[in-house]
């Protein structure tokens, strides 16, 4: 059996402002830390060459977080680990996957409009994670051991605090009790799952925010609406009032409107669904077999 040196949790620290003008936009499930430092065991690192360099308990080799923006606004985006906000501004990326030693290519569809789409009760959750972080001043994130996700965001649990580190409201976490996202699960989230799974199971008993016009189930395209220009543009009424599936469940369905040749049966198989409470697994196309809060996910192995 392999061991590894077990490394301590790395976290980053950094500021949280937006400004009436920034081009940035974060959203109910992504923020941006500027002028961030690493934290390990309690010691601040700084960026050298503008990048941290990350050890993890499980990884033959270090992560790299890059800096983005310019020398002196410099800042990462983060991506919250554990939740998943309904999808303010979603466009398909095309991709390939080898599957059964055959490699299938998923361009873009030139024949359909290739615009970025949201989904009906975004507003709520941007609004409390921005306001919530930006009021503090300062986020501190526990990275997950994979650290950055493809679009090289970091992956996080995220506390609102202050500029000493001090973990103040665990927004990740708040953003599910409060009924403002989905709980969105991996493996990788070890001994935090009980704990959102269990947030999920009360809002959603209590309907609150998402859980009021929540359908089980991949919704049409046309359930999906124009995304704002920016996260302070107000949501629409109608927009708000409308059914909304999981945002995983959205951006497959955009995918398949956006990419030539994209299945939704083969694209909800990105991930494998697991009940939780057994260990039972599904193809993704499958998740809606599985009660929503005792639902995660795993990365398919396509063979």
């Amino acid at each position: 059996m392999a061991s590894y040196f077990r490394y301590p949790v790395p976290h980053l620290l950094g500021r949280v402002d937006y400004p009436a003008n920034t081009r940035l936009r974060p959203d109910g499930d992504t923020i941006h830390l500027f002028d961030p430092v690493l934290l390990i065991d309690g010691k601040a690192i700084k960026p050298v060459d503008r990048k941290f360099t990350v050890w993890v308990t499980g990884a033959h080799r270090p992560k790299i977080i890059p800096l983005k923006g310019n020398p002196g606004n410099s800042y990462v985006p983060i991506r919250f680990e554990g939740v998943d906000a309904s999808e303010e501004h979603y466009r398909a990326t095309p991709f390939d996957v080898d599957v059964r030693g055959q490699n299938r290519k998923f361009p873009l569809d030139t024949g359909v409009p290739h615009d970025e789409r949201s989904q009906p009760q975004w507003s709520p959750a941007t609004r409390y994670a921005v306001d919530v972080l930006a009021s503090a001043g300062w986020a501190l994130v526990a990275l997950d051991r994979e650290v950055t996700d493809r679009y090289r965001r970091v992956l996080g649990y995220v506390y609102a605090s202050n500029s000493r580190g001090k973990r103040g409201t665990f927004v990740s976490l708040e953003l599910v009790k409060r009924g403002l996202a989905f709980p969105f699960l991996f493996e990788s989230s070890l001994d935090r799952i009980p704990a959102f799974l269990a947030a999920a199971r009360r809002a959603r008993r209590n309907r609150l925010g998402v859980w009021k016009r929540y359908r089980h189930q991949p919704l049409p395209f046309s359930s999906s609406w124009p995304a704002p220009a920016r996260h302070t543009d107000p949501e629409p009424s109608g927009q708000q009032r409308g059914p909304l599936c999981l945002p995983v469940a959205f951006r497959r369905v955009v995918d398949v409107r956006q990419l030539k040749g994209l299945s939704l049966k083969f694209a909800l198989q990105k991930y494998d669904a697991i009940r939780f409470s057994t260990g039972d697994v599904v193809p993704g196309d499958r998740y809606g077999e599985i009660p929503v809060d005792d639902l995660i996910w795993a990365p398919h192995q396509y063979t």
